[in-house]
């Protein structure tokens, strides 16, 4: 069946619209998405990026939740993180967000939530395994059913105003003269982040806000230093204090110094777990930082410094998310006395429970201008206190081949090398200490393998890298 071409995994189900992702499997993942959820309480929240495709998927999206009898909280266009936290604040029980996120303009995808999070990969396959039972004639959707069962709501204003309740607002407003540019892609960052900036007191210049006259974006959707030459030029031409720029659903967040230089994305969430860090330290206030298997070692660096507590998850929000919950619902846990945080920093994610328990970039975003204005500091002074490292990445095409049969090869070798590793999943993680590691991660949304190597030193970094992709390239085309 086509829908076995999808990819579905934890961070959602992705595809090439109008391919192995079509209006008809978008219908039946609905339906099947309904008859799994089961809710006494019949809404679900949906939103989308600004993909013109999204609009299409919306359509069959409401079409097949209304056949199963679902109301639909509809919120247009959206950032994800937003959807994620009105969803929590009205106390809905499910969720689709319209979006491929970082992916190419010809992919797509459908992020599907459960009460609390993102699904998990055997709550997918329970999805899965419905789709072909379902047979449209015995699920039909009236016009005047469907025009009832849709309440559109603007959840982009109630977002903003939690938000400022977080941050020290007067206090930012009165000393910031901070002058920003937005790279926001055309995504649906464009929506909020300006506005939000703009609300602290920051001089904000937007680029690449809008599609073009045929629906182009106006660069590549991932927000990494390739596609973000328009915000390094405006930023050192401009003489702006720093740049910022999303991908379509705005939930990764870039970073481009008042040099003009690009930050890789851990630096973000580095500069935010410092300031926690580093607050909680002084208020004898504990700590504890949840990052992923990908995220750098600065986090235990800076961690030891302040005495505080790392706890590392296999890579996707919705390992981070549920380690999170759980950690600020132990009964020994209480907000005054700890502190939880944490984030995926290998694409700019933050997520603070606190607030908003999801990869938040808009958040981000916001905090890191109150750091700039309290610190009084150069975004790239910040930057040089951090602790040092050196980190490359390369994807690499599985080109047809599967991703399990490269893992346990790769694995047979490190064994009888007798390389001492960590395997998660499918992740592979090999290293020394606090000074170097490579991580070797099949993606969760498309058909390749990331492989990440950090060290202390650049030419190690480099040299794991190489030596693991040669390896990796070989065994594809074998």
């Amino acid at each position: 069946m086509k829908e076995s071409k999808l990819i579905f995994t934890i961070s959602g189900i992705r595809g090439i619209f109008g391919k192995n992702l079509n209006i008809e499997i978008v219908r039946k993942i609905a339906i099947a998405y309904g008859l799994w959820l089961k809710s006494n309480d019949k809404r679900v929240i949906i939103g989308t990026d600004t993909r013109p495709s999204s609009k299409v998927i919306e359509k069959a999206i409401i079409e097949g939740l209304v056949s199963v009898d679902y109301r639909v909280i509809n919120v247009g266009v959206c950032p994800t993180p937003i959807i994620i936290y009105i969803k929590k604040k009205l106390n809905i029980p499910g969720g689709i967000i319209i979006t491929g996120s970082h992916n190419p303009p010809e992919w797509n995808g459908l992020k599907l939530l459960s009460m609390k999070t993102f699904l998990s990969n055997s709550e997918l396959d329970e999805i899965s395994n419905f789709l072909g039972q379902i047979k449209f004639n015995r699920y039909r959707t009236s016009k005047s059913a469907y025009s009832q069962s849709i309440i559109t709501k603007n959840a982009i204003p109630d977002y903003i105003n939690a938000l400022y309740t977080h941050f020290k607002l007067e206090s930012i407003r009165k000393n910031n003269n901070l002058r920003v540019v937005v790279d926001t892609g055309a995504g649906a960052g464009n929506f909020a982040t300006p506005q939000i900036l703009e609300g602290l007191g920051c001089e904000v210049k937007v680029i690449n806000n809008k599609l073009d006259e045929n629906n182009n974006f106006p660069r590549e959707i991932e927000p990494i230093e390739k596609n973000l030459k328009d915000l390094i030029a405006t930023v050192r031409e401009g003489k702006y204090d720093i740049g910022f720029a999303h991908d379509s659903d705005a939930d990764r967040l870039a970073i481009i110094g008042n040099n003009g230089n690009y930050y890789p994305e851990d630096i973000g969430l580095a500069l935010i777990a410092n300031y926690y860090f580093s607050q909680c330290y002084q208020d004898n206030k504990d700590m504890i930082f949840v990052t992923n298997l990908a995220s750098s070692l600065m986090f235990e660096a800076l961690a030891e410094k302040y005495n505080a507590k790392v706890i590392r998850t296999p890579v996707g929000e919705r390992f981070l998310a549920e380690k999170m919950d759980s950690l600020i619902r132990n009964e020994d846990i209480s907000e005054e006395k700890i502190k939880v945080f944490g984030g995926e920093g290998s694409c700019g994610g933050v997520m603070d429970p606190q607030f908003n328990n999801t990869r938040d970039g808009i958040f981000a975003t916001a905090k890191i201008i109150e750091i700039l204005v309290e610190t009084k500091e150069t975004i790239s002074n910040l930057v040089s206190k951090l602790p040092k490292y050196y980190a490359f990445r390369e994807n690499i095409d599985l080109e047809d081949k599967d991703s399990n049969t490269i893992v346990n090869q790769l694995k047979d070798q490190l064994i009888s090398e007798s390389v001492e590793f960590t395997q998660v999943d499918l992740d592979l993680k090999f290293g020394q200490g606090n000074d170097w590691f490579v991580l070797i991660h099949p993606s969760n949304t498309e058909p390749i393998i990331r492989v990440i190597s950090e060290a202390k030193k650049e030419n190690l970094a480099k040299k794991h890298l190489l030596a693991i992709v040669e390896r990796i390239k070989s065994k594809i085309l074998s």
